[in-house]
């Protein structure tokens, strides 16, 4: 299927300019802001081009023993009878004017450019965050967490550190370099074109390196996107990590995996490394052409063709036109690291959710009638069937459960209950209706879900109590830790509802995780109950605390229990015995045991290991309807 097809198997030609494309829209919203950043950038690019101008006038007019008046704007403000010095002192005077300038609309400028870039940081993690949120399993699955995390942290700080403050630089220069070059012309025309001699010579040396460091940098973005994954999974799984003495041999799987971002990363900076010493004598070698043509219109025309303080005020402005290119080169390695975050980026943005709501879904009313599967057939990879022909329905304030060996599907059966996949063909009801053509907030609003593997988040008890209904009260919260029979060990904790669990709930034991999550089912009073495995790890106990909280929770629902403990479901309403997504047996705890078959083979292993450790569960304490 193709939702389950990794980044690296669907990714097309890199287009940079679809890409720079696909980041405007992002800046849209505040082309106010960036258009007072541009007037900034206008009227500190001009005060740039001031200062070489006024350096040169001064020695022409000032400085040099044959000095002339200089221009009738600058005689005009001297006024009659004013002497080199006044003349001096007022060209200085504007020189540290038009710095002072430079300096307040820098600073006014990085200002707001930070502002803005910091709000598209904001929109876009916002955006993608909000997109993984609603990609399906079917997607989720095939990636790897790490990866997904450094897209959407590191991939967009290296966007924002390009397209904020650098994308500021870039303006400013490119502002300066045309600026600069339209005043050598208007200074004297000869030698601004001996000047640009060398700009072929740049222009496709850039070319050539921009081929090349493209994909250098690519490459280096994906490599620190495995490295992350590397160490998001493992830190992860540290427990197992632990306790299979893995240490050594994550620790060379991982250095295989750094050594490849390094080798990247390495090949990346080797580029830059052999094209600015280039761009060093390059840029060098234009001073020289400039002393060297200047002298020239000097010594070999009477009069000169050109005077020595505009020679003067060309080095200046040749120095300002080759740094910004020699920066522009420096930062065009940013550039590409940031082209290929934002490929990356809109990579998995490009990610279309497998599983949507229909154009004209209506909204579920609350569940009042049965569940149906009505001929299922579902598949997670082409040509490997894992739900064949299975059809079953749920009355109202009923319990089916469902049974059988690991891999036999019944998980997949409560997924698709859920809609975290579609059957490929046959249908799923609730009330009557094709759960495809209802909204999936309004489903899933009306299913609680128990899952074998406990997902709690950060933050306190109450807050995952609380998390499918942050409505609720703090009464309702403690009421429902009742009903599932954990307030007692949420009493003892240092804090009782306000106790920090930490990440995943590591601070509790297995079975108080699953306690809460089954408050949290409870809390959220569901007219449909799924409950995956809900008590296959916890002691006999815990489980005996929690079929007793189910037993009143099941009461008028419409549930779907999975178990390994037969224990559980032998009060069950149906029992649907499941083997190789199909339904091998059907029947009530009794007449299954009558059969002879499946069901009742299971019932005697489990039942005659268990008699070795542990007493049966007392009468009424299992799952009833």
């Amino acid at each position: 299927m193709s939702a389950h097809r990794r980044f690296a198997e669907v990714s097309k030609a890199k287009d940079p300019r679809g890409t720079i494309a696909r980041l405007l829209p992002y800046f849209a919203p505040h082309v106010g802001g960036l258009g007072l950043i541009c007037v900034l950038l206008v009227v500190g690019t001009l005060a740039e081009l001031a200062g070489p101008y006024l350096i040169g006038l001064a020695v022409d007019a000032f400085i040099s023993p044959s000095g002339s008046a200089g221009p009738a704007w600058l005689a005009a403000l001297l006024g009659p009878g004013a002497d080199r010095r006044a003349g001096l002192s007022l060209v200085m005077l504007m020189l540290a004017v038009s710095y002072l300038v430079i300096w307040a609309m820098n600073v006014v400028q990085f200002r707001l450019m930070v502002r803005v870039a910091q709000k598209v940081l904001l929109t876009m993690r916002t955006q993608i965050f909000e997109h993984i949120q609603a990609l399906s399993l079917s997607f989720l699955d095939t990636q790897k967490a790490g990866d997904l995390m450094s897209r959407l942290s590191n991939d967009t700080q290296v966007i924002n550190d390009m397209f904020g403050p650098g994308l500021m630089r870039i303006l400013r220069m490119m502002l300066g370099l045309v600026g600069i070059a339209l005043s050598m012309l208007a200074l004297n025309w000869r030698l601004a074109l001996a000047s640009y001699a060398i700009l072929p010579i740049i222009v496709l040396a850039t070319v050539s390196f921009s081929r090349r460091a493209r994909k250098a940098f690519r490459q280096t973005r994906k490599t620190i996107g495995k490295v992350s994954a590397e160490l998001q999974e493992n830190i992860a799984g540290v427990r197992e990590v632990q306790a299979f003495s893995r240490e050594a041999r994550n620790v060379i799987e991982f250095q295989v995996i750094n050594e490849r971002n390094r080798l990247a990363n390495v090949e990346a900076q080797t580029l830059m490394s052999a094209f600015m010493p280039l761009l060093d004598v390059l840029s060098t070698s234009a001073y020289a052409i400039v002393v060297g043509c200047g002298g020239y219109l000097i010594l070999n025309y009477d009069p000169p063709l050109v005077s020595v303080g505009v020679i003067v005020s060309f080095l200046a402005y040749v120095q300002r036109f080759y740094r910004p290119i020699r920066e522009l080169s420096q930062l065009y390695g940013q550039l590409q690291s940031a082209m290929a975050g934002a490929e990356r980026i809109f990579e998995l943005l490009g990610a279309e959710p497998a599983i949507v709501d229909a154009p004209h879904a209506l909204e579920l009313p609350s569940v009042k009638e049965r569940v149906e599967f009505d001929h299922v057939f579902f598949r997670y990879v082409e040509d490997e069937p894992v739900i064949q022909d299975v059809s079953f329905a749920i009355e109202p304030g009923q319990t089916v459960a469902l049974v059988g060996p690991t891999g036999a599907g019944k998980t997949t059966l409560a997924h698709l209950l859920v809609r975290f996949y579609d059957v490929d063909q046959g249908a799923l009801r609730v009330d009557g209706r094709d759960v495809r053509e209802v909204t999936k907030s309004s489903l899933r609003g009306q299913i609680g879900l128990v899952l074998q593997d406990t997902f709690l988040f950060s933050g306190t008890v109450a807050d995952n109590i609380r998390y499918g209904r942050l409505e609720a009260t703090d009464d309702e919260v403690v009421e429902a830790a009742r009903l599932a029979n954990a307030h007692q060990f949420i009493q003892r904790l240092p804090k009782a509802y306000d106790t920090e669990i930490g990440e995943r709930g590591a601070r509790l034991s297995h079975g108080n995780r699953q306690l809460l999550a089954i408050a949290r089912a409870i809390l959220k009073d569901p007219g449909i109950l799924v409950l995956d495995e809900a008590t296959s790890s916890v002691d006999t106990r815990t489980e005996l605390l929690i079929q007793r909280a189910l037993a009143h929770l099941l009461e008028a629902r419409s549930s779907l229990v999975i178990a390994h403990r037969l224990s559980t479901i032998r009060n069950a309403d149906h029992i649907l015995v499941i083997d190789e997504g199909r339904i091998v047996e059907r029947g009530t705890h009794e007449s299954l045991l009558a059969l002879g078959g499946v069901y009742h083979g299971l019932y005697m292993s489990q039942f005659r290991r268990r008699e070795r450790v542990e007493p049966e569960p007392e009468p009424g304490a299992s799952v009833r309807a």
